[in-house]
Formats: C-alpha cells, sequence, structure tokens
C-alpha cells in the first residue's frame, strides 16, 4: 500500500462525495431530476476508487472495476443529459425506452468483459489505453485494439450528449423569458454545469493526448485532473441539491400554426395590452408571469405570448422590462435621492444587476449615469 499526499487528497475527495450523498438521503431529496444528479456523483465517485486503485493503495480483482478503460465514461453523458432534459421540460418523463442510452455502458463495460476470455494488455493497463497505437512492437488482439477504440469513442459519446445538454438549456433560457418577467440566476448555473463538464472533457482529452503523443504517460498521473473533476463534481451536487427550478410550459403549448387568435382581433388586444400596463402597471410585481397578465386581459397564455412574439416582435421578459425601465426613469428624475437598489425594486426589477442590465440595454447608459445627466440639466 502507497499512501501520499496526492492519495490522501483523493481520499478527501471521496469523502466529501460521500457527505454530499448522505445530504440527499437525509434531506429526502432522493427524487425526480435529482436521482440523476445522484447517479453523477456516484459515477465521479467510482471514478475516484478507480484512481486510487491504480495508485496502489488497494488492489481489487475485479477487472470491471476499473472501468474508465472499459467505457464507464458512456454513463457520464446520459446522465448528465437526462438530469438536465429533467429540469428544461416540464412534460418529458423517464420511460422505458430512455434505458436505451444506457446501452453502450452496458454492453462494453459489463456484457462483452465478463463474457470474454480475453484481457487488456499490460501496456493498456500500465501506460494507458492509447498505447495500442503507438509505435513499438507488439501482439495486440482483437480484444484489445476494441477497446482501445472504445476508450476514444466514450468521450465523443459524452461530447455528443454535452451537445444536446447546450441546446437545452438555450431553449429553456427562452422559455424563461417568454413566461417570467425577471431572469432566473438558475439558468446560468445550468449553463455553468454543463460548461464545467465540457472543460472536464476538454482537459481530458488534451491531457490524454499529450500524454501519449509525449511517450510519458502512467495511469497514476490521472490524478492531475481526476483530483479536481471530482471536486467540481461534488460541490455542484451540493449546491444543485438544494435548486428549485422554474417550470415552463413549451413542452405543453401547440404550434402557434394552429392557434385561435383571430386576426381581426389583434390589434383591440394590443391595444387593451398597452392600456393596462400603463394605467395598471402589472410590470410592478417582480414575480409577474405570463399567465398572471393572460388572465389580466382575458387572454390564454399561448394567445398572449403569440400576441408578444408575432406582433409585437418581442419576449415577455423584454416587454415587461421595457415598461419597468421607464417607470425607473421617472423614479430617478422625481426622487433622484433614492438608492439604486431602491429604484430597482420600486420599478418592478428583484435585484440591481437585472435593473442595471435592462437599463443599459434598453437607454444605452447606466442609471448612475442617467441619474447624473438629469442632475446636471
Amino acid at each position: 500500500m502507497k499512501l501520499d499526499l496526492w492519495s490522501i487528497l483523493m481520499i478527501v475527495a471521496i469523502a466529501h462525495g460521500v457527505f454530499v450523498l448522505l445530504l440527499f438521503v437525509f434531506k429526502k431529496q432522493l427524487k425526480g431530476h435529482n436521482l440523476f444528479l445522484l447517479g453523477l456523483i456516484l459515477l465521479f465517485g467510482w471514478f475516484q476508487l478507480e484512481f486510487l486503485a491504480i495508485r496502489n493503495v488497494y488492489s481489487v480483482n475485479f477487472p470491471v472495476f476499473y472501468g474508465t478503460r472499459y467505457g464507464s465514461w458512456f454513463l457520464a453523458g446520459p446522465l448528465v443529459y437526462f438530469y438536465i432534459r429533467s429540469i428544461t421540460d416540464s412534460g418529458w418523463k423517464f420511460s422505458s425506452r430512455e434505458l436505451l442510452h444506457f446501452l453502450p455502458f452496458v454492453v462494453f463495460v459489463w456484457i462483452i468483459p465478463l463474457l470474454s476470455a480475453d484481457s487488456l494488455s499490460r501496456g493498456q493497463v500500465h501506460y494507458g489505453m492509447l498505447s495500442v497505437f503507438d509505435y513499438r512492437k507488439k501482439v495486440v488482439t482483437p480484444f484489445q485494439y476494441l477497446y482501445s477504440t472504445v476508450f476514444v469513442l466514450q468521450f465523443i459519446h459524452l461530447a455528443f450528449y454535452l451537445f444536446l445538454n447546450h441546446r437545452l438549456v438555450r431553449k429553456y433560457a427562452g422559455q424563461i423569458r417568454d413566461e417570467y418577467s425577471n431572469p432566473d440566476s438558475n439558468v446560468r448555473w445550468l449553463r455553468w454545469f454543463n460548461l464545467i463538464m465540457v472543460l472536464i472533457l476538454i482537459f481530458a482529452t488534451v491531457f490524454l493526448s499529450l500524454l501519449f503523443f509525449s511517450d510519458i504517460y502512467r495511469r497514476h498521473l490521472d490524478y492531475i485532473y481526476v483530483l479536481p473533476m471530482g471536486v467540481l463534481i461534488y460541490s455542484i451536487g451540493f449546491y444543485f441539491s438544494g435548486l428549485q427550478w422554474k417550470k415552463t410550459s413549451e413542452g405543453e403549448k401547440e404550434k402557434y400554426a394552429k392557434s385561435s387568435l383571430q386576426q381581426d382581433t389583434v390589434n383591440r388586444h394590443i391595444g387593451q395590452l398597452k392600456q393596462l400596463m400603463v394605467l395598471e402597471k402589472p410590470y410592478l410585481n417582480n414575480e409577474l408571469r405570463l399567465k398572471d397578465l393572460a388572465v389580466s386581459v382575458n387572454l390564454s397564455p399561448h394567445h398572449l405570448s403569440q400576441l408578444l412574439n408575432q406582433h409585437l416582435h418581442t419576449s415577455f421578459f423584454d416587454f415587461v422590462n421595457k415598461y419597468r425601465v421607464e417607470e425607473a426613469k421617472e423614479i430617478i428624475e422625481s426622487q433622484p435621492d433614492l438608492t439604486m437598489l431602491q429604484v430597482a425594486f420600486d420599478s418592478g426589477f428583484n435585484n440591481k444587476t437585472s435593473f442595471v442590465n435592462a437599463f443599459r440595454k434598453y437607454e444605452k447608459t447606466t442609471p448612475s449615469d442617467f441619474r447624473m445627466a438629469c442632475l446636471s440639466s
């Protein structure tokens, strides 16, 4: 047994993962999208244990335990994808059909290794799976060629799922803008979550490639990226486990092409909407949603969304925030001594950052500069 500083740090990371798992259990959050997040944490815990074993801290006489050699990364892509989809698509539910996404993992990590009488070469085990393709003369079996190829394919497989995740998050962000009048900071964290997975993939790929082409690769050097990878994922799991995600109705909407909104009533509805915004100022409610405003103008949320997107060429988010910015300008002009945070709250924004960003977007200046201009005029 060899227990050095790096091995101790790995043990600490694994203990961190166990702590996060216990939080899931004691908080009773083992349901819905958190199940996929839990699966991802367990997967990275497995990676940590595997690389700890590679550093000769202990030995496991079960080849499949060393899953990254056989394709255990095939599990990461579907888990991250289903986690993000369960958050961003309120109409989606996991079904038996979705199990097909886990087929590569089951086939390459469990079925073939357990049924095959062949095994990986010593070079693959100690010098990396890519050693099959180096310049040295060697006898390589079809089984060994297969798994060196699978080793590369599992990262391509993950990249494909991360691309799908990017599309899901982008679509979800658009839906939030269509249905909520204040931005959701959780969407930003969802983007960061996917980006961190992309960075892990890029770093691992570059790291393995450089070591392969420089001919200095040793399996135990994987701790250089495995250790921070584990800490990042566990930390994200700890933070994300308590987040409340906003639901959208996009998955339940019909196409605008099938809408029953009558063309000859569009102008009347627009007039009623604008009159309501001026007289009743519903935008002052920082929790205003599309469905709330739809009730006020006697329209369905779908018809109001169509009215905004197709006829006013704006999103619900932008439509409401334009009125908020106008309200903020009036407040600044009449009460220049108020703090910008108070102006933000009084005009319907729920935080100063959103207020400043919206003000700059529509007025091409900051609220502070606008106030200075008012005071100097």
